[in-house]
């Protein structure tokens, strides 16, 4: 049964317990935005007590200083460290800029944490650099010991003449024969090395104590340090990892929160346990699809016919010939399951329509148990039979692993390989294990390559995101999830498995609401069996001709898919031009960068330009169009994801987890949270202003009686749908002119 949520815009009494304020030492501002006090007041009241926030801000509510004050503060007291992670560059970007501020008043160590890749100066793979460390750190012992054992010689040479003890001699001897093996094995050991880090290992206090000055003397970006230990011939990911234990902040993005190896190795360069961590979870409303891709699996059917090829390559490596025939018996039934499911598919007209993105092929009803390739692999195999197989597949590919890896440590090979048969073993565990669950659901991607074949991958989709989430949030000291759209609460704790107490409250825009408009206009709703009636079109094109014409400034229009941005950008304007007004389209696969820079500063210059989106693109989320970048947004249908079976499956599996509420849990929300960042793009000052509508019947007050359950009026929070004025299609003019006329005239006069 579908609920509707009306939420108050403070979810708890503005009555705050008295507690101490030592955490305005690290804020560095001269006054506080509305609400800004007090919520870190809460905030820090729910560290100290071991609990999660949730806290929904919306632009202009300080949320980033909000958290890291008491986030620090608690963090300096309980010798704790805080973690800020966000999914968005930009926000990465704003950390490091507010860092700054607090480093400016308070002597905060802050490291700021790229990946391994970005920063390493070799342009190593993992497995490479993950080789070529163990490697330098053998070759640094063994010059050691070797410098050890050629003082132990000159001693006993020393010892000899001044004794004539023949002893000496043999002991001399002795320990130079095994200086000579250590040296043959030191220079074996060079040539495969990392120069990076060995100048890093070999680095003195003196410089080590005068980079340690300089990283914490300020807030460095991951560039800054990688090019200031470039000059050194260092690494500066190893150069960070030493001064780890040091940062009493570090900035992240979610990966490395999400990926539990990744944390688990950051934590020991900490000297900290999960305990000992303060977690701040900025855009948290993409926490759980950012879960839910970090526990996917796939392995592609390239991978699989290279396990064939290594096993027969390995044959003769392999003691036990017997285990390899099985191994290689299990991976072409597994091949040949993989083949078989996507080309019936293909073969009823989906060949020509693959292109060179992923295009699913479904494998199982998100409501069964049973897939395709687990059918046809227990067809080939008995199930129990294969269980034994893929025993001794994950054992043969351990062994195939080290040797790989033992053969590029002694610089036998140019490049590291890695074992297809141990990765064959590792994904199908899971497989197995999970393929028949609700949390999870198997599918088959294919893709045509560059030369026209088709290549496919076998994927484990995650379903279930607080499978990842629930253990990090409740292992932490305490966490804090922050972003303009968190609401509903109780469902934002049900999807991530937040069971441990939770602060939660909620802060509308402090900016004045007079510059600021928001329409409700109620064309007929844009569903998808409608999309392309001419009437429809027709009445949705007048409303956005009026809204082009009628602007004080750039336009930017938000669809509900690419598909359908790109038919109004076609049938709106028929060319790169209207009336003199320069138009952009974001397609999807290309960067939207250059376009989405000559928008801003067609805006910024005064001028007026348009630019057509759609709401899961990368122009809707996580930008800042302020003042002149764009003084309209107007959102165009609901915009619901693409409700393929991938999307079924998450809400079966919603339903099964919470009781239900699939489609509103999965679905409706996550939508509306889209919604409401697409709004929140503009008026983004005190001084700024624009106009934000919603163009589509199921938006308005009226839609909740006539439309029922297809309204989403009631999915927004109550203080947000108090400001939505419903317009009609034909008086929309008239409502933009009034209000850029009376707000201009306002500014002029003062």
């Amino acid at each position: 049964m579908q609920h509707r949520f009306y939420f108050g815009w403070s979810v708890e009494s503005t009555n705050s317990p008295k507690i101490s304020e030592d955490f305005l030492k690290y804020f560095p501002k001269e006054e506080f935005y509305p609400n800004q006090l007090e919520a870190m007041q809460r905030i820090h009241s729910a560290l100290i007590e071991r609990k999660v926030v949730l806290f929904e801000g919306a632009c202009g509510t300080g949320k980033t200083l909000s958290s890291l004050a008491p986030a620090l503060d608690v963090g300096k007291k309980l010798n704790k460290l805080v973690v800020i992670a966000t999914n968005v560059h930009q926000q990465m970007l704003q950390f490091i800029e507010e860092a700054r501020e607090i480093r400016a008043a308070v002597p905060v160590k802050v490291i700021v944490l790229k990946g391994k890749l970005h920063m390493c100066p070799e342009n190593k793979g993992y497995d490479e650099c993950d080789v070529l460390r163990e490697n330098t750190y053998e070759a640094v012992q063994l010059q050691n010991d070797i410098e050890r054992n050629n003082a132990q010689i000159g001693r006993l040479e020393r010892e000899y003449r001044e004794t004539s003890d023949e002893s000496k001699l043999g002991l001399r001897d002795g320990l130079s024969a095994e200086t000579e093996m250590m040296q043959r094995k030191l220079s074996q050991t060079e040539r495969r090395e990392c120069k990076s880090l060995r100048a890093v290992l070999s680095a003195d206090e003196k410089f080590m104590s005068e980079f340690r000055r300089w990283l914490f003397a300020d807030v460095r970006t991951a560039e800054e340090v990688s090019a200031k230990a470039e000059e050194h011939g260092m690494c500066g990911y190893e150069l960070l990892k030493r001064e780890m234990r040091s940062a009493d902040l570090l900035i992240c993005n979610y990966h490395h929160v999400l990926n539990f190896e990744i944390l688990q190795f950051i934590l020991n360069w900490a000297d900290k346990s999960i305990e000992d961590v303060i977690l701040i979870f900025d855009e948290a409303h993409n926490v759980e699809s950012s879960a839910r891709s970090h526990a996917s699996r796939t392995i592609s059917e390239k991978v699989i016919e290279g396990a064939l090829n290594e096993l027969e390559s390995m044959r003769s490596e392999m003691p036990n010939a017997i285990d390899v025939d099985d191994v290689r018996r299990f991976v072409e039934a597994l091949r040949n399951a993989l083949h078989d499911a996507y080309i019936s598919h293909l073969e009823f007209g989906e060949l020509e329509r693959v292109g060179s993105d992923w295009h699913d092929i479904i494998i199982r009803d998100p409501k069964d148990t049973e897939d395709m390739v687990s059918k046809s692999l227990y067809g080939q195999i008995d199930s129990s039979e294969a269980r034994e197989f893929l025993k001794k597949t994950y054992i043969i590919g351990t062994k195939i692993e080290a040797i790989f890896r033992d053969r590029f440590k002694k610089g036998e090979t140019e490049t590291r390989r890695t074992s297809s048969t141990l990765a064959v073993a590792n994904f199908m565990l899971e497989f197995i294990k999970f393929a028949g669950t609700k949390a999870y659901y198997p599918v088959i991607n294919v893709r045509r390559e560059p030369g026209g074949d088709i290549t496919a991958r076998l994927e484990l989709f995650m379903c279930i995101p607080k499978n990842v989430t629930y253990p990090l949030i409740e292992s932490v000291h305490s966490a804090v999830l922050m972003s303009a759209t968190l609401q509903p609460f109780d469902v934002m704790r049900s999807t991530l498995g937040i069971t441990r107490g939770a602060t939660e409250f909620s802060y509308g825009p402090s900016f004045p609401e007079n510059r600021r408009l928001t329409l409700t206009v109620p064309t007929p709703p844009l569903f998808a069996k409608n999309r392309e009636d001419s009437d429809i079109i027709r009445i949705t094109c007048n409303v956005l001709g009026e809204i082009v014409d009628k602007s004080h400034g750039n336009v930017l229009i938000i669809f509900p898919s690419n598909a359908e941005a790109a038919r109004y950008h076609e049938i709106f304007f028929k060319s790169d031009e209207y009336r003199g007004i320069k138009i952009f389209l974001d397609e999807a696969g290309k960067r939207a960068e250059e376009i989405r820079d000559q928008f801003f500063q067609i805006g910024e210059e005064g001028g007026k330009s348009v630019m057509f989106t759609y709401l899961w693109g990368t122009l809707s989320e996580g930008l800042d169009y302020r003042d002149g970048r764009a003084r309209v947004v107007a959102v165009v249908g609901v915009g619901y994801p693409a409700l393929n079976e991938r999307m079924r499956a998450i809400q079966v599996a919603y339903d099964h987890e919470f009781n239900g509420n699939g489609w509103e849990y999965a679905i409706e929300i996550p939508t509306i949270r889209k919604v409401r960042q697409a709004l929140g793009r503009i008026v983004r000052s005190p001084t700024d202003y624009g106009v934000r509508i919603l163009v589509d019947a199921r938006y308005t007050g009226p839609a909740e009686q006539i439309l029922g359950k297809y309204s989403v009026a009631g999915l927004f929070p109550y203080e947000e749908r108090h400001e939505f004025i419903d317009v009609e299609p034909e008086r929309i003019g008239y409502s933009l002119m009034n209000f850029f006329n009376d707000t201009e005239r306002a500014d002029e006069s003062m």
